[in-house]
């Protein structure tokens, strides 16, 4: 896996602003989430992977 991933650049946006991040830390994410993708059926060979968090819930535990 740590052949692929370097292959693979990672970039952390938060409410569209680039937060850097340390090699260390992104290594470490980067590994994590090509792991899932591989072992993924039916991924093929991706060239560029992306996972969306968004915020789901307003304060108060109400749901949008």
């Amino acid at each position: 896996m740590k052949d692929i991933a370097k292959n693979f650049k990672m970039r952390l946006f938060i409410n569209n602003k680039l937060v850097p991040l340390k090699p260390f830390l992104s290594n470490f994410v980067k590994q994590i989430i090509l792991s899932m993708v591989f072992n993924l059926k039916d991924t093929g060979k991706p060239e560029k992977i992306e996972l969306i968090l968004e915020k789901t819930e307003e304060e108060g535990g109400e749901k949008k």
